[in-house]
């Protein structure tokens, strides 16, 4: 039987820990206690693992959400690793290179892992983007899949009906994690474009600012459907051109991964601050709308005050400047206006008015 540990604590770690204890009950394939990573922090003056050991709720980053008596937090990362046979990553993905340096020296050496992290790595020394899969797999020699879908930990706690992608090259791991997974209200889908479904998950963040820029203009909807039509196809060129030789397949972005991310995008129209738990992209969609106003300050004065809701936001502006820096050195900063355009506004160098008229000239026009 496998034994089965999610590494993180914030809201989607928890609700990711949460749906597994509650799916493998009684299984015949996974044993039945999942374990948690908690870090080392404090809540009311008691260890955090402590206090959900006890209370069997995480007070600090997802309160209100009652936790199975057989998830039990810890903060011994060498005891979960090394007694671990499929390990949940949740965390920003900005921090995976770091856990996985603390955690290769312990890994069971025919464990694996799933990520969940809606991003990738910056690595600015190199000018590149990195997958999370590809930095697990180097720093622990052991395979490692992508869930990746229009998920928050909120909706999955209150069991709406939600749909995401495992990405996996290797079929017999990707059903088992369907078997860990699935149930009445979480479904999955297995996509072998395991490249494809991790970008997904980090482009996207660029073309939500790019709706809230829409949203902001006030152009309409027409037009925003516009704006994430070409994000849409600016982010498979991407994936193309930045990955090559690793099978990316234009059929992914109609998975969960892709086009239901963007819809939440098209969807969404209040200007609060999201919760924690929500849907972080929503963030990212306010930061647009800020730099349309007047009012606009730099990025990083941005509406992404809270420190807990920072900690966990990938900040897309980030990914914006990232894809630009890839795009100068190629010479390719014509052939995607949007991501351009994305960049140039976080960092004022064009009004916001000049948006949509660099769209009018899109490559895909001509």
């Amino acid at each position: 039987m496998k034994q089965v540990a999610v590494l993180g604590c914030g809201a989607w770690a928890t609700a990711i820990a949460r749906l597994i204890a509650q799916n493998i009950k009684d299984s015949s394939e996974f044993m039945d206690t999942v374990m948690m990573y908690v870090y080392n922090e404090k809540y009311e003056g008691e260890s955090l693992a402590d206090s959900i050991n006890r209370l069997h709720v995480n007070s600090l980053y997802f309160p209100g959400f009652k936790l199975p008596e057989n998830l039990v937090a810890s903060t011994d990362l060498k005891d979960i690793v090394s007694r671990s046979d499929i390990l949940a990553i949740a965390y920003p993905a900005k921090f995976v290179p770091w856990l996985m340096e603390r955690v290769q020296r312990y890994i069971v050496p025919t464990s694996y892992f799933i990520s969940f992290c809606k991003g990738v790595v910056l690595d600015y020394d190199e000018t590149c983007l990195r997958l999370v899969s590809d930095i697990v797999r180097e720093k622990t020699g052991r395979p490692c899949l992508a869930v990746i879908g229009a998920t928050t930990a909120l909706e999955v706690a209150w069991q709406h009906y939600t749909e995401a992608t495992i990405g996996s090259t290797d079929p017999e791991l990707a059903e088992q994690t369907k078997r860990l997974l699935q149930t009445s209200y979480f479904r999955l889908v297995i996509s072998p474009d395991a490249v494809g479904v991790e970008l997904c998950g980090a482009l996207k963040h660029v073309v939500a600012i790019a709706a809230g820029i829409a949203d902001g203009l006030a152009v309409g909807d027409n037009t925003k459907a516009a704006v994430l039509r070409l994000g849409f196809w600016e982010m498979f060129q991407l994936m193309k051109e930045l990955f090559p030789d690793r099978g990316i397949q234009e059929l992914t972005l109609e998975q969960s991964c892709g086009m239901a991310e963007l819809f939440v995008c098209m969807s969404h129209r209040s200007n609060r601050p999201p919760a924690l738990g929500s849907d972080m992209d929503l963030m990212n969609m306010l930061l647009g709308r800020q730099l349309t106003t007047d009012r606009r300050n730099s990025v990083e004065d941005s509406s992404l005050s809270n420190a807990k809701i920072r900690s966990v936001c990938i900040n897309g502006s980030e990914y914006a400047d990232m894809i630009n820096k890839i795009l100068q050195q190629r010479k390719r900063v014509a052939q995607y206006p949007l991501f351009t355009a994305v960049h140039l506004l976080c960092h004022h160098k064009m009004h916001p008015n000049q948006f949509i008229d660099r769209l009018r000239s899109h490559p895909v026009h001509q």
